[in-house]
């Protein structure tokens, strides 16, 4: 399995952080060069984002198009799992036999978060190892830490690019049948203290983008496929009747 840390090119301090813990954790990985979007000129974003996009911000279209840079490297190199990490997480010392214990299917698009997620159904579809277990996905929208298949690169490559939603927007990508979403439980990778100096939400708060994000949504919620539309109101209403579902929130 191959594991790839996305990191800004002048993030030196996170860089050395991320190559010490992983070399204490005794996992091989590389460094992906991450797009830094507050660099790009207007044509450039302009080439690289559609008309209607939810990933507006700066740092949204550079951390999209490094993810996608993940998933290329993956198709051209033909690449069957990898991890896909960014540069503010903490590796629990149970990771890397998770890692070990963990097969992704080899023909249909998968994604596993080893994240924090907001829901998961409660009942686990297998134990992977200890007491950490494989579990379905309800919502969840964090992309600091997941395994990914050569088919969900593919499928997110290609469904994502010219840029139009942020990366981590996982239920949202399983109602469109990009993907299928599962989650270890409990989570063990979790987000760093140099994660609150985040460069892609520096204008987190901001009532004008909050009011532009809410209508860019709406009008990309409009024009989803009426199987996805399906899909979205039977997450809401029926899984919950025949599935017990842990709520972990938003925090």
């Amino acid at each position: 399995m191959k594991i790839f840390i996305i990191n800004l090119e002048n993030s030196v301090a996170r860089r050395l952080q991320m190559q010490k813990q992983m070399s204490n954790l005794g996992l091989p990985f590389e460094f992906i060069k991450a797009v830094d979007g507050r660099l790009m000129s207007d044509k450039q974003i302009k080439q690289a984002t559609s008309i209607i996009n939810y990933a507006f911000l700066p740092g949204e279209i550079g951390c999209a198009l490094s993810h996608q840079l993940v998933y290329k490297k993956m198709i051209d190199d033909n690449i069957d799992t990898a991890l896909i990490l960014e540069d503010d997480v903490i590796l629990h010392a149970d990771t890397g036999n998770i890692l070990v214990n963990l097969n992704l299917s080899n023909n249909r698009p998968e994604v596993v978060l080893l994240s924090r997620v907001n829901k998961y159904l409660k009942k686990p579809t297998r134990n992977i190892t200890g007491h950490y277990s494989l579990h379905k996905t309800h919502q969840a929208t964090t992309a600091h830490s997941y395994l990914i298949n050569k088919q969900a690169a593919e499928s997110l490559l290609t469904h994502l690019y010219p840029v139009w939603m942020t990366a981590d927007k996982w239920t949202f990508f399983e109602e469109l049948s990009l993907l299928t979403v599962y989650s270890v439980i409990p989570h063990p990778v979790s987000l760093s203290e140099e994660s609150n100096s985040s460069t892609i939400n520096i204008n987190k708060g901001n009532s004008d983008l909050d009011r532009q994000k809410k209508e860019t949504w709406q009008e990309l919620m409009l024009k989803r496929p009426l199987k996805a539309k399906i899909k979205h109101r039977y997450r809401r209403a029926v899984v919950p009747l025949f599935h017990k579902i842990t709520d972990q929130g938003k925090g």
